[in-house]
């Protein structure tokens, strides 16, 4: 019983992982009360789809009435991203004190591997009258004009690296927080009615690219024009990888012993037959009989 047991939990293992991979956190929050989160978040439900969830929350009557709607794409962003945030960072703060907000930690990507709250930020500031501005951490500061009438601002930071954990992510995503902080309290300086809607996407190849032209208004130094390692081959390649080293050990303390106590074995092998002739054996008298 605990054998069928142990193989159905390795066998809904793969699907459970999967639930998760082609996922990202939505959240969203108004300066004040929003029909348009709050229907968008009572029709979505459990049915977490990113395209669904963006059509019902853009195409909703009530959105215009936001003096500012500021659509924010973080590239890579995961929900552990978030849940990993300090209690008093900007976003924290600004979804805990909303009148109104949406938080969805997993949300399905689905087959078209992009962002639907950015790619239909234009479509939005068409359908409301409003003024259309694109920012990123490379262009400088964000100048916004509530003179100008309403706005759709999207905001595009760096993408974070699959490959980037620990320490290093968590840096990152300090970094991108601290300058986004500045960017939101521009606009929330400028506008009192303003909904945020803040989302992540696939860190596709293209944002990979794009992340390491705008990461750069993060570091003040910058790597110099010749970075090859100098030295010899070990310092210019990494040849003893964790992998290889593994193979080798396996190979010199369990297989190599493993051959050398076969053919050992093999060879201490003695045939019970011998080629002595009996004693008082006649080969004329056998040939005679």
């Amino acid at each position: 019983m605990a054998g069928r047991a142990l193989t159905l939990l390795f066998a809904l293992l793969p699907a459970a992982a999967s639930a998760y991979s082609h996922t990202h956190p939505v959240l969203a929050w108004s300066s004040h009360h929003s029909k348009a989160l709050s229907s968008s978040a009572a029709a979505q439900g459990h049915n977490t789809d990113s395209h669904a969830l963006a059509n019902a929350l853009y195409n909703h009557d009530n959105i215009c009435e936001h003096d500012a709607v500021v659509v924010i794409d973080h590239a890579g962003l995961h929900a552990s991203d978030l849940r990993a945030l300090e209690p008093s960072c900007h976003v924290a703060k600004s979804i805990s004190s909303a009148p109104s907000s949406l938080k969805f930690a997993y949300v399905e990507s689905g087959s078209h591997h992009a962002n639907p709250f950015r790619d239909l930020a234009g479509d939005l500031a068409k359908r409301c009258g409003s003024h259309s501005v694109s920012h990123t951490p490379d262009l400088g500061d964000l100048e916004v004009d509530a003179g100008k009438g309403r706005h759709v601002v999207s905001i595009s930071l760096p993408a974070l690296e699959d490959g980037e954990e620990g320490a290093s992510r968590k840096s990152s995503m300090a970094e991108h927080q601290s300058w986004l902080s500045a960017e939101l309290s521009k606009i929330e300086a400028a506008f009192s009615n303003y909904l945020v809607i803040y989302s992540g996407s696939p860190a596709s190849l293209l944002h990979g690219r794009q992340s390491t032209g705008s990461s750069s208004t993060f570091h003040a130094a910058a790597a110099p024009a010749d970075s090859s390692p100098t030295g010899g081959i070990l310092k210019r390649y990494q040849l003893l990888t964790p992998g290889l080293i593994l193979a080798l050990l396996v190979a010199f303390f369990v297989l190599l012993p493993i051959i050398f106590l076969g053919v050992s074995a093999l060879a201490s092998i003695q045939s019970p037959l011998s080629n002595e002739i009996p004693k008082g054996f006649s080969a004329e008298e056998k040939k005679n009989q």
